[in-house]
This record gives C-alpha cells, structure tokens and sequence, in this order.
C-alpha cells in the first residue's frame, strides 16, 4: 500500500514542530524561565538554582544544571549539612526509597544527582515534566527526608 504523500508530509511536519530533537542550555534556561524559576549562572556558565531553606529543611539547597551531548544532569548539595549517622548508610537507604534523585557521597558532603540522555527526539511538555519539574521537587525531598528513619 503507497503513503498519501500529502498526509506523510503533514504528520512529519507536526512531529518535528511539536517535538525537540536536540537539546540545549539555552533552551533548558528557556523552560526554567517559562516556569519562572530563578537561574543565576555560575563561572562556567552552567545554571544554578537555589532552592531556599524553610521549615522543611534548614538549608539552602545549590542545584547545579548542565546539558553536554543531550546529557541533561542535575547534582544538588546543601552547603553546611551536616547529616547525623553514617552517610554511606543514610544514602543507601536514600536510593532505596526512591527511583530519583540518586545520593552519592563524596568525602563528608552527600550529593543529590540524576540527569537523563535526551537523546530522541521528545515532547517540551515531557522535557518540564518529567526532566525539570518533577526532579526540583524530587531533589528537595530527597534532602528534607534524608535522614528520615527506616519505613
């Protein structure tokens, strides 16, 4: 059976219009802007994002973004916490509850990092979704629960 080239050609057209292929700094700072997220830039040029200390948890936490090769990558530390108990322990029970952020351990400071390979094309609303929005939240759990006890 032959295509309807005219129909091929619309379908083809609406997927690359609606749909991201490469991504970008810029246009991951696009999106966070769209979502008015404050961003500052840090000496390399890469997006930092403060997510500010409440009663949640007493720390700032320093979201650093990066996009290099599609790779979209998150590592988030909250500079002077100071988590009681085995760190390796505490992150291991971190990453056991829950499928991201992962936490990693690097001397006495523990880290929060995901990042995802975007490497198909996908959807802007997947992209802020699932990439942006549900990690932010992701991250601060993940500190705000850290030290929580066993379930």
């Amino acid at each position: 059976m032959l295509e309807d080239p005219v129909n091929t050609a619309t379908f083809h057209y609406f997927w690359k219009a609606k749909h991201i292929s490469m991504i970008s700094p810029e246009i991951i700072r696009s999106y966070f802007e769209e979502l008015h997220i404050v961003i500052n830039t840090d000496h390399d040029g890469d997006v930092v994002i403060v997510q500010g200390a409440d009663s949640d948890f007493g720390h700032d936490v320093c979201i650093y973004v990066r996009v290099i090769n599609n790779r979209l990558s998150y590592m988030a530390a909250a500079p002077g916490y100071a988590p009681e108990g085995d760190l390796y322990e505490l992150a291991n029970r971190n990453n056991c509850r829950r499928i991201l952020p992962t936490a990693v351990v690097r001397g006495d400071t523990v880290y929060m990092e995901c990042s995802f390979l975007l490497d198909e094309e996908v959807s802007k609303a997947y992209i802020v979704e699932n990439c942006i929005k549900m990690v932010l939240h992701g991250i601060w759990q993940a500190f705000v629960q850290f030290e929580y006890p066993e379930e």
